[in-house]
């Protein structure tokens, strides 16, 4: 029979990282194939969801690697967390984790903890993180929960298992933890990070920004007006790194104009950060001067159609996909200005949502017929929108490479089951489709309806119209994302 050397073994189980029932299948087949395996499946737990099952299945593990010092310490306060005598662990497998998620272990550690009736839980708390932060660990994720109480726990971040962090995800209210992380960490190359309305000092996360060397992608969150232009200068001085920005309001400097290198841009506006009634933008037009030359994807939500039509010709031929939020153009004549704007300056587009009027539709049908490589569609529920007339628009002028479809609506404004079977018939000898529902502010009482939806949606799959179908009932989907990675829910391998 064939050996494959170690070095094999381990490529393969890297390049089977997101298939988590390939890799289990890999620890049953001999000692080298789990030594090779094991490592690359325990990278995984504080970086994807977990069941509550897997949870209390992580939870013993932990407790496994508790050394006897922590062991006696716990004993000597009359804690005693182990019902019968277990063997050792045949791997370190905590010494695996890369991706340390402090929420996972907060939650986990409080639920399991409290079932076994303990009441001293945060000494408990400190010797189990004692496991993950130390000099024999190595994180390239960190996740730090808003709620985390600092003052329970004893955590040192300035350790050198932050050292090669790439990856950050923070509150700033974390100021201990920003502070020393910004003295070890200058790898980080992904950050999320959102400013509360009533912190006045910012300096900690100016200085961990400041301290980054290669900062390719930024999520920031900032309900504090104040804060903004020192953010923006902020992000002008890493401007020749930042590919990837997502702010949470409209500029008020030039910034955008100085990251020459952006190629994903996302600005639309969470409900809940929206800015206060009483704040004006005092440079409301600063986009009318951005020219953005590399920029791929452009997802916005902006007061001014100008602005967006301003990105969107700077941007020309590049842009391979445009999302605008249904509920970012009012005026009459915008959503055509702007629909014009994309199928005359966005040749190369394959991705779109954007928003759709009756009076709006000549344009539409024109975006169609000039985008042939378009492969994607998003089309969100209107007031006075009549789906009759799309579906016919899609049947007559969809390009060649179109065939995935996500249609929304909501309890107000139903799918009709007519209209939405004779656009399939008519996609028959078209390439099969990937079909998203999503169904806003639906009620379980509604199984009628479900039942309906699904008997027609199998009918035309077994006709070879359909190749995939999914009910996107709770957002589990990206935006233009039609099929989901299975392992991002998923139990963890019996040890």
């Amino acid at each position: 029979m064939l050996k494959l050397n170690k070095d094999v073994l381990i490529l393969i189980a890297e390049n089977l990282q997101d298939d988590i029932t390939s890799l289990c299948s890999c620890l049953l087949v001999n000692k080298s194939w789990c030594e090779a395996t094991v490592p690359i499946l325990w990278k995984i737990p504080g970086r994807m969801i977990l069941t509550k099952k897997a949870e209390d299945k992580l939870f013993n593990v932990i407790l496994l690697h508790l050394s006897k010092d922590s062991k006696d310490i716990l004993k000597k306060q009359g804690i005693d967390l182990y019902i019968e005598t277990y063997r050792p662990t045949s791997f370190n497998y905590i010494n695996f984790w890369r991706h340390l998620d402090l929420q996972l272990l907060e939650e986990t550690f409080s639920r399991n903890l409290k079932i076994l009736e303990v009441s001293t839980s945060s000494m408990i708390k400190n010797e189990l993180l004692n496991l993950f932060i130390n000099k024999y660990t190595k994180f390239i994720s960190l996740h730090i929960p808003e709620n985390i109480n600092y003052y329970k726990y004893r955590i040192s971040w300035n350790e050198q298992c932050f050292s090669d962090l790439k990856n950050l995800c923070c509150h700033e209210f974390h100021q201990n933890s920003l502070e020393g992380l910004a003295t070890i960490s200058k790898s980080i190359k992904k950050l999320f990070c959102c400013i509360s309305r009533d912190n006045n000092d910012i300096s900690r996360i100016v200085k961990l920004i400041e301290a980054q060397k290669n900062l390719n992608e930024i999520h920031m969150l900032c309900n504090n007006d104040e804060a903004l232009k020192t953010i923006e200068e902020l992000l002008i001085k890493k401007a020749d790194t930042i590919q990837h920005l997502r702010l949470d309001w409209e500029p008020v400097t030039k910034v955008l104009s100085h990251l020459v290198n952006l190629k994903i841009l996302d600005m639309e506006t969470p409900f809940f950060f929206r800015r206060s009634k009483n704040y004006e933008n005092p440079n409301l037009n600063q986009l009318e001067e951005t020219s953005l030359p590399a920029l791929k994807i452009l997802k916005a939500n902006l007061s001014s159609h100008i602005n967006l039509i301003r990105l969107i010709e700077t941007s020309n031929v590049q842009l391979t996909t445009i999302s605008i939020r249904h509920d970012s153009l009012k005026v009459f004549d915008e959503i055509r200005k702007l629909t014009q704007t994309i199928y005359q300056n966005c040749p190369n587009l394959r991705y779109i949502k954007l928003p759709i009027k009756d009076y709006a539709l000549t344009e539409f049908e024109r975006l169609l017929a000039n985008s042939q490589y378009l492969d994607g569609l998003v089309i969100d529920y209107e007031i006075g929108f009549d789906y009759k007339d799309v579906f016919e628009i899609l049947t007559r002028s969809s390009p060649l490479n179109l065939y995935k479809f996500k249609f929304i609506f909501t309890e107000k404004f139903r799918l009709n089951f007519k209209l939405l079977e004779s656009f399939l018939i008519n996609w028959n000898d078209r390439q099969p489709m990937l079909l998203q529902i999503s169904l806003v502010n639906f009620i379980d009482k509604h199984q009628w309806y479900m039942k309906r939806l699904n008997s027609l949606i199998k009918k035309y799959e077994t006709k070879g119209i359909i190749k995939k179908f999914d009910l996107n009932w709770y957002h589990k989907f990206e935006e233009f994302e039609w099929v989901q990675d299975v392992t991002q829910f998923y139990s963890l391998p019996n040890i």
